[in-house]
């Protein structure tokens, strides 16, 4: 530790270089990060936060819930079985808000049930009736007791609240009962998409052949689109965790081989490979701590930039585990460094020299 803290300070400017290529990366990684935790929460936020464990679907439909549908005998049966079931529905609409044309997500729930929004505004649908939207809503000018006006049909919805984390597909969720959602859709014939439970898949009881149950975790993997995006956007975080890694090993190994004579000087004098060794691994944990703490610091400043539709969500539990995982990068990167300074044989170091 000594010998790295030395080194640093005297090769300042040297190491400023490289502390600040490490303070990109982790600039970047954090970004990425971001920006991958607001896409999925944009995109599944509804399903994310959701208290339900478990989806009943039609086996035909693979999970995936605007596939399913399900007869009120089916609802019927499942909710005699099952403690706490509650159907639910779901339909893709325009609406309009003034002179805007909107689209969301229409949502029917029982209103007694576990699946009934909480409101951060306004009223419940238990109280009010009228539908329960996404705050997203807002930046489109949208207040408790608007109106809102389904296109073709026409038929309206009175705003009676606010409620969080109710995305799909990047597009605000609507709740109203699930009996006024069968009024807006007469040709569902009283169907539903799915029953939601609060249990474990394995405590379920289906009832019937031809239907099939998933978990939570599940269902975001079959919703459209959402595993394709989020997979793109591991990819990328990977590649660039590739690219650090490489990086830091490169900038150190080369640093490693400049130094080659002053690790024979110090062999020479009785310094063993285990104490050099601490000093690379030291010297390289140090300036990657310092560049991610300084990478955090700028992140988070951004972060009060970005405009307000932009989908990020970046928690301190993000950060920490993206700076862990690139403090283990670079002590991996170092191993490379430490298998050189290994090898240094004294006399011909110094002979060199």
């Amino acid at each position: 530790m000594y010998l790295a803290l030395r080194e640093l300070q005297h090769q300042k400017l040297r190491s400023l270089l490289i502390g600040g290529i490490v303070a990109l990366i982790a600039f970047m990684v954090f970004m990425l990060t971001g920006l991958t935790r607001g896409l999925s929460r944009d995109s599944a936020s509804l399903l994310l936060d959701t208290p339900a464990q478990s989806f009943v679907t039609t086996k035909e439909a693979d999970g995936v819930l605007n596939r399913s549908f399900l007869s009120p005998e089916q609802v019927s049966a499942l909710q005699q079985d099952n403690e706490d079931a509650a159907a639910f529905a779901q339909t893709f609409v325009s609406f309009s808000h003034g002179d805007k044309q909107l689209s969301g997500v229409l949502l029917g729930v029982d209103p007694r049930g576990f699946l009934a929004p909480d409101v951060s505004e306004g009223q419940t649908l238990r109280v009010a009736g009228g539908a329960v939207v996404d705050e997203s809503l807002r930046e489109d000018g949208v207040k408790v007791g608007d109106v809102l006006t389904l296109k073709p049909s026409g038929d309206q919805l009175r705003v009676s609240g606010f409620t969080r984390s109710a995305r799909l597909n990047h597009q605000p969720g609507m709740y109203v009962s699930l009996a006024r959602w069968q009024k807006l859709n007469p040709r569902m014939h009283g169907t539903v998409n799915a029953v939601a439970l609060p249990a474990a898949p394995a405590q379920v009881n289906l009832g019937g052949a031809d239907l099939s149950v998933t978990n939570r975790a599940q269902t975001l993997q079959v919703l459209p689109g959402y595993k394709e995006e989020q997979g793109s956007l591991t990819m990328i975080q990977v590649f660039l965790i590739a690219v650090a890694a490489f990086v830091l090993a490169t900038f150190f190994y080369v640093m490693t081989l400049q130094k080659t004579a002053q690790f024979g000087l110090l062999k020479a004098i009785g310094a063993s490979n285990r104490t050099l060794a601490g000093s690379v691994v030291a010297q390289m944990l140090i300036l990657t701590l310092l560049a991610v703490a300084i990478a955090a610091a700028v992140t988070l400043g951004m972060v009060q930039l970005l405009p307000a539709g932009m989908p990020f969500h970046l928690t301190a539990a993000n950060i920490a585990s993206a700076s862990g995982l690139l403090l283990v990068v670079a002590a991996l990167a170092s191993l490379l460094s430490v298998r050189r300074v290994a090898k240094v044989d004294p006399l011909i170091a110094l002979g060199a020299a």
